[in-house]
C-alpha cells in the first residue's frame, strides 16, 4: 500500500475500512470478552452492510467532484431532530462516525433481544473492555500512513464520552434504519432488563413486567423510578398500611442503602487505585492528589493508550530514539502494571452487588398497619400520598439524588435527562389515569340509563287490569312517589360520580 496521503473517495474507502476493522475488533471484544452469542456478528455484519450502501452513495459522489465533507463532532439534540424533521435527500449518507460503531452494536443486541443496558455498553467503552478511546491505535500503521487527518482525528477520541452521546448515537440510527430500510427494533426484553435493574440497585422490590412503549429502556427506568418513589419515597412522613397486602407494606432506611453502595464502590475499586475507566477524565488537579500507586496506573493507561510503538519504532527523522532513552517507558521499578481481567472482575463485581443486596434486605422491616376505626392523625395510609415530582436536580434530596445517580449511570446518561424522562412517564401516568376515571363514569352512568330504559319497557308491555276506585284515588299519589324514587335515584348516581372522582 502507498503511503501517499489518499484524497476524494479513495481516502472515503479506506476511512471505511480502517472503520470496518475497528466494527470488528469491537464485534470480537463482545463476543470473547463479555460472552455475547456468535450470532451477534452476524447481525452486526447485516447491519454494516445496510449502512454501507449509504456510504456508497458519498463515494460515488466524491469520485465526481473529489471533495470530502466531514465533520467529527458530535451533534446536538436539536440538530438531529432537525435533520429527522427535515429528512434531506443526503441523510445518512455522510460517513460513519467512531460513536455511530457503538450504536450499531447496541442495536444488533437489541435485535437479538439481548438483556442489555445501554450503560453497560458505555461503561465497557469507557473500561476499554471494548475498543474504542483513541480506537486509531487499533489501526494498522501502513493504514494509517494513507489516511488524511480529517480521517485520523475522526477515529479517534479527542473528548472523554459522556453518557448522552452514545443515547443520542443510537436514537440516530435507529430513526435512520427506519427512514431508509423501514428497519423497527424489538421491543426490549424487558423482564430481564428489570430483574437486572432493580438488582444492581438493591431495591427490595420484585421485578415484574410492565408493557414498554416510546424511548424502551428510558421509560423503563423511569417506571423503576416512579414505583420505589410510590413505595418507599424519599422523605420522612411516617406511612401506615391498610392490611398486610398492601404493596406498601415493606420500608427500609435510605441512609443504610446509601452506605452500603459506598461501601461497594470502595471494595470494587479499592482506596489505593484508579477505577478502570476514569483515567481519561483526570486533570491536573487530580494528578496532584494521587497516591504513588494511583499515579503508576494512570502512566501505565497513558503509554497503553498514546504511546504508539510502531511509530517509535520506526524514529522517523531520528528523534524517537533519543527521546525514547531521555524519558524511558514503563515502571522504574521494573514491576509489572497491574493485571486486568474481565472475568474475574465480573464476578468480583456479582459478589459486591450479593452482599450489598443482602445488607439492604437485612433491614427491611414492615409497616404499622391501621384499622379503619383508628386515627390516623399526622400519618398517611396507602400508596401515593404526599408524592413529590422532581423538576430539577436542585430540588432532589441527599438520597433521592444518589439513587436517580446510580439509575442514570445504568441506563448510561445524564442526570437531567433521567429527570425530564420521569417526568414526562408521570404526565403520561396522570393522563392515562385521569381518562380511566371519566371511561368509569360514563360507563357508571350509561348502565344506569339502560337498566332505567329496560325497566320503562317492562311496565309498558304489561296488560292493563281493572281497578276498583280506592285504586285510582290512590294512582295520582302513587305516581308521586315513582317520581320521587326516580329524581332520588338520578340524585344517588350523582353523588356516587363525586365520590368515584374523589
Amino acid at each position: 500500500m502507498s503511503s501517499k496521503v489518499r484524497r476524494g473517495a479513495s481516502a472515503s474507502a479506506l476511512y471505511l475500512q480502517c472503520y470496518q476493522l475497528i466494527l470488528w475488533k469491537q464485534c470480537y471484544a463482545l463476543i470473547e470478552t463479555i460472552g455475547w452469542p456468535s450470532e451477534f456478528e452476524s447481525v452486526v455484519k447485516d447491519l454494516w452492510a445496510l449502512r454501507l450502501q449509504l456510504g456508497k452513495a458519498k463515494v460515488d459522489a466524491e469520485e465526481s467532484d473529489g471533495d470530502t465533507l466531514f465533520s467529527s463532532q458530535p451533534v446536538s439534540d436539536a440538530e438531529a431532530q432537525t435533520e429527522v424533521d427535515s429528512q434531506p435527500k443526503g441523510w445518512g449518507k455522510a460517513v460513519p462516525t467512531l460513536i455511530e460503531s457503538l450504536g450499531l452494536c447496541y442495536m444488533a443486541a437489541m435485535i437479538l433481544r439481548l438483556p442489555i443496558s445501554m450503560g453497560e455498553l458505555h461503561r465497557w467503552a469507557v473500561a476499554e473492555d471494548v475498543p474504542f478511546v483513541r480506537a486509531i491505535r487499533h489501526v494498522p500503521a501502513a493504514m494509517k500512513k494513507s489516511l488524511p487527518a480529517e480521517y485520523m482525528s475522526a477515529l479517534d477520541t479527542t473528548f472523554p464520552l459522556e453518557p448522552d452521546h452514545l443515547r443520542r448515537a443510537v436514537h440516530k440510527l435507529c430513526l435512520l434504519y427506519k427512514h431508509h430500510f423501514d428497519i423497527t427494533l424489538p421491543r426490549l426484553n424487558d423482564p430481564i432488563l428489570v430483574y437486572k435493574h432493580v438488582r444492581d440497585l438493591a431495591l427490595p422490590i420484585p421485578g415484574r413486567q410492565q408493557r414498554v412503549s416510546g424511548h424502551p429502556e428510558m421509560m423503563l427506568l423511569s417506571l423503576i423510578i416512579i414505583a420505589v418513589k410510590l413505595l418507599y419515597p424519599f422523605d420522612d412522613k411516617e406511612r401506615l398500611a391498610e392490611s398486610l397486602k398492601d404493596p406498601a407494606i415493606l420500608t427500609f432506611d435510605w441512609a443504610l442503602w446509601l452506605d452500603a453502595r459506598e461501601q461497594q464502590n470502595s471494595l470494587l475499586n479499592g482506596l489505593e487505585h484508579l477505577p478502570r475507566g476514569s483515567e481519561i477524565n483526570v486533570t491536573e488537579t487530580d494528578v496532584m492528589k494521587m497516591s504513588g500507586e494511583q499515579l503508576d496506573d494512570y502512566l501505565d493507561w497513558y503509554e497503553r493508550t498514546w504511546v504508539d510503538d510502531e511509530r517509535a519504532e520506526q524514529k522517523p527523522r531520528g528523534l524517537a530514539k533519543p527521546l525514547l532513552e531521555m524519558f524511558p517507558a514503563g515502571r522504574q521499578d521494573r514491576s509489572s502494571p497491574r493485571p486486568y481481567d474481565y472475568r474475574q472482575e465480573t464476578e468480583k463485581r456479582q459478589q459486591s452487588r450479593d452482599q450489598r443486596m443482602a445488607q439492604v434486605m437485612r433491614e427491611v422491616k414492615v409497616r404499622n398497619v391501621v384499622s379503619d376505626g383508628q386515627e390516623e392523625r399526622e400519618s398517611t395510609r396507602g400508596i401515593g400520598p404526599f408524592y413529590k415530582r422532581y423538576r430539577n436536580i436542585d430540588e432532589l434530596t441527599l438520597h433521592a439524588k444518589a439513587f436517580h445517580e446510580a439509575t442514570a449511570l445504568l441506563v448510561g446518561i445524564k442526570l437531567e435527562t433521567l429527570l425530564i424522562a420521569v417526568l414526562q412517564t408521570e404526565r403520561k401516568l396522570m393522563v392515562w389515569r385521569e381518562e380511566q376515571l371519566k371511561a368509569e363514569r360514563e360507563g357508571g352512568l350509561e348502565d344506569d340509563i339502560a337498566l332505567r330504559t329496560q325497566g320503562e319497557h317492562s311496565c309498558a308491555k304489561r296488560k292493563p287490569r281493572k281497578r276498583d276506585h280506592a285504586e285510582e284515588q290512590d294512582s295520582s299519589s302513587g305516581g308521586n312517589d315513582v317520581e320521587r324514587s326516580q329524581g332520588s335515584e338520578i340524585h344517588t348516581d350523582g353523588d356516587d360520580d363525586d365520590d368515584s372522582e374523589l
